[in-house]
């Protein structure tokens, strides 16, 4: 039996009466969530070309069909809803659907023409609710048979459902396929060509250049733009936040701007060792991977640790590049809490000494140096957390 983590926010909202709408990028949990959930709902999926398929009775209906089961019943999920013909949206205007009604699809913004835009065909009939990755919270909450630092870097990766309770060696070796087949599928069901250009920007960013300016040399050099202008690779750039692939972050301080990352730990890493080593073309053995992997641990967790503080405390991340601080988080135009994530079973007094000379210059913020363990660190000022302390912070937040 698989691994189940609760995700109590997106329960709620399912077990809520009336009509909803859950939407995002693929393999994060939805269908797996809403059927688990709502097991005496009639599932349905539409399958490309508009059909309507159940795949419990193995059959197959077209729209009408399909409209005739939800005049005679209520409780009903309909999965990639977005395929089906325009009909639909006019059935369930006209009030043919019961209210008790679950539509999902498989796009992060391509659903916003059926509820959101000007003259939506659904605007104003469903709840809706973004399901994205696993959060730390939902992941610490969880009672695992690990514990210490290797329990922190298994839920790093554990981030994506789809990898829950494999080991690091099968997540990261399966990754090399499952990370294109998702970023295809992806921009597939966006109806976005998958070209060149797409992968060599996850590559890019991947490797650490994370400014438009950097990513349209690197698109460039490899002769996948005539020059390098950043208005050439904008519109690929937005495409992919659109779709969650990738997030934006706001630098803060005197030089404004942005940087780019990858929001699933498993597509940077794999594409970092695209980028870096030729891991799609060559057979990487696991024992180079590792020591890869024990120098690029150390940033996902330092994500990790700020989507837990910025889930719990309601804060927005940001980035700031003088001096390089690991994790911030601000509240409208103040920094609220800054912190530094020291990723290594001993830390040195050095290593202190440093985290307090940066920490120091935000005087009005909360300062929090995270280790893998406290007792193993030099007697310091600083707010030290461990991954109990993490663990604690994610079981205070209200489920």
């Amino acid at each position: 039996m698989g691994i189940f983590i609760e995700r109590p926010r997106l329960e709620r909202f399912l077990r809520a009466p009336g009509r909803r709408l859950l939407y995002g990028r693929r393999k994060t949990g939805k269908t797996f969530y809403a059927r688990h959930v709502l097991n005496e709902y009639q599932y349905f999926i539409v399958r490309r070309g508009g059909m309507i398929y159940d795949p419990i009775e193995d059959q197959e209906f077209d729209l009408g069909s399909f409209l005739r089961i939800c005049r005679s019943q209520d409780g009903i999920v309909l999965d990639e809803f977005h395929r089906a013909p325009l009909r639909l949206y006019d059935a369930v205007q006209a009030g043919v659907c019961g209210e008790n009604l679950v539509f999902i699809t498989s796009t992060l913004h391509y659903h916003r023409r059926f509820t959101v835009e000007p003259g939506a065909p659904l605007k104003g009939l469903f709840a809706s609710r973004m399901v994205g990755l696993l959060s730390p919270a939902e992941l610490l909450r969880h009672r695992w048979e690990w514990n210490g630092k290797v329990l922190v870097e298994r839920l790093v990766f554990y981030q994506e459902p789809a990898v829950v309770g494999w080991r690091l060696e099968d997540i990261v070796l399966s990754g090399r396929d499952f990370a294109r087949s998702l970023v295809g599928e992806v921009l597939e069901e966006e109806d976005v060509t998958y070209t060149a250009r797409f992968n060599a920007i996850l590559q890019a960013i991947a490797s650490g250049k994370n400014r438009l300016s950097e990513i349209a040399s690197h698109l460039h050099a490899r002769g996948l733009l005539p020059d390098a202008s950043t208005s050439r690779i904008t519109k690929y750039v937005d495409m992919l936040v659109k779709m969650g692939l990738i997030e934006r972050v706001e630098v803060w301080g005197k030089k404004k701007g942005s940087i780019y990352r990858h929001v699933s730990p498993l597509t940077e890493t794999i594409y970092y060792l695209g980028s870096r080593y030729g891991f799609f073309d060559l057979p990487l053995t696991w024992r180079f991977i590792e020591k890869v992997l024990a120098n690029l641990i150390p940033l996902l967790v330092e994500r990790f640790v700020e989507r837990l503080f910025a889930e719990t405390r309601g804060l927005k991340p940001v980035k700031i590049l003088s001096p390089e601080i690991d994790v911030a988080l601000a509240e409208f135009k103040r920094i609220k809490l800054v912190c530094e994530v020291k990723w290594s079973r001993r830390v040195s007094r050095s290593d202190v000494r440093l985290a307090e000379a940066k920490l120091s210059r935000f005087e009005d913020a909360e300062a929090i140096l995270v280790v893998p363990d406290q007792t193993a660190v030099p007697e310091t000022g600083l707010e030290v957390w461990d991954i109990r302390r993490l663990i604690e912070e994610a079981r205070k937040l209200s489920p």
